[in-house]
């Protein structure tokens, strides 16, 4: 089994943001063997008996990130090797809680929740930071981001459509990174996290069509 002590970390960060507890350890459910091209994945599957789920990350990026001080991981490591390993674990927290409630959901509404993460993990890592940098942040997730080789017309849609509604819900957070009314930022990152896709769009307050 690979080393998943950073890995560990993060999910446990990722659970007390969001107040929930899964039991899991993202280590007992890795592979490091995600299809070609693709440096995370998660594979679920729902059984009459039983639930069955686990997470691929690239082996690679998997010891790069496992290598560093827990306090460094997610700034000594290239902003885009960090957001494979954000995802992954936003994915596996997400289908967990949506199994543990008998809650369904699609596949639109994981991959927005994974957008949203990967901006709370890093504000929240960065934390106070001016609202400059947050916009930066946002910027970076939302607006310069390339689709991976492969990716057929229907997923495309999909990223693309997630994407558009993580931008406009950080919108909504920008007024309160610039005020650092941190505890009102993580309640709105939690209210989203619990609500269902509709109620995400709602909470983002913008045209998303």
């Amino acid at each position: 089994m690979p080393r998943a002590d950073n890995l560990h970390r993060l999910y446990r960060g990722l659970e007390a943001l969001y107040g929930a507890d899964s039991g899991l350890a993202p280590g007992a459910f890795l592979t490091t063997r995600p299809p070609s091209g693709r440096r995370e994945m998660l594979y679920f599957r729902q059984g009459p008996d039983a639930f069955e789920i686990s997470l691929g990350l690239d082996a690679d990026l998997l010891a790069r990130f496992e290598a560093l001080a827990a306090e460094r991981a997610l700034r000594a490591i290239p902003f885009g090797d960090t957001l494979p390993v954000i995802e992954g674990l936003s994915h596996l927290l997400y289908v967990a809680e949506a199994a543990r409630c008998e809650r369904p959901f699609s596949g639109l509404e994981l991959e927005t929740q994974a957008e949203v993460d990967k901006l709370a993990v890093h504000a929240l890592d960065r934390w106070p930071l001016d609202v400059d940098v947050f916009e930066r942040l946002c910027g970076r997730l939302y607006e310069d981001f390339e689709f991976i080789d492969g990716l057929d017309e229907e997923l495309r849609a999909r990223y693309g459509l997630a994407n558009r509604i993580a931008r406009a819900f950080a919108a909504t957070l920008a007024p309160l990174v610039r005020a650092r009314r941190i505890e009102e930022l993580r309640a709105r990152l939690r209210a989203f996290w619990r609500a269902p896709l509709s109620g995400k769009v709602r909470l983002a307050e913008t045209a998303v069509a």
